[in-house]
């Protein structure tokens, strides 16, 4: 029996490494990180499991389109002096669909897609304060000029 539980392991790890994440991608979303590198440097924060996140991340594309720039945390809202010291800026922009996390980032200008399983739950949007920008979808942000998100 031992033997069957670990066949069925390997099959598990298998799939999740091997998932079309792609797949998964938001519309738009390669397109607006092809658009906020015409802005400057962009890079990806993200949290997650250290073997997972990095696979899920480049074999999404995310990665390429970003040049390779990402960081991952266990807590990235707790890493953000990390953040500051890697990628040194005048103004820092955060999208994310966790309104706790732009909540702790509020010295940079914070955007929430609408889109995301952390994105709609009642509970959290009345517990946070709103973020700077709110877009319904992460594609929306291709309809945004850098000084838009400057002035807020």
């Amino acid at each position: 029996m031992p033997s069957t539980i670990n066949i069925r392991l390997l099959g598990m790890s298998a799939y999740l490494v091997d998932y079309p994440f792609t797949d998964r991608l938001y519309p738009g979303a390669l397109e607006v990180l092809n658009r906020l590198q015409s802005w400057g440097q962009t890079v990806i924060l993200s949290d997650g499991d250290v073997v997972f996140q990095p696979r899920k991340v480049e074999r999404s594309g995310i990665s390429g389109a970003v040049s390779g720039h990402v960081l991952i945390y266990i807590h990235k809202e707790q890493a953000l002096a990390d953040v500051e010291r890697r990628y040194p800026a005048e103004r820092y922009v955060m999208v994310d669909d966790k309104l706790r996390i732009l909540a702790a980032t509020k010295k940079v200008t914070t955007v929430f897609p609408r889109q995301g399983k952390f994105a709609n739950d009642p509970e959290v949007l009345a517990a946070y304060p709103p973020a700077d920008v709110t877009v319904e979808r992460i594609g929306d942000l291709l309809s945004y000029e850098l000084s838009n998100l400057r002035a807020v």
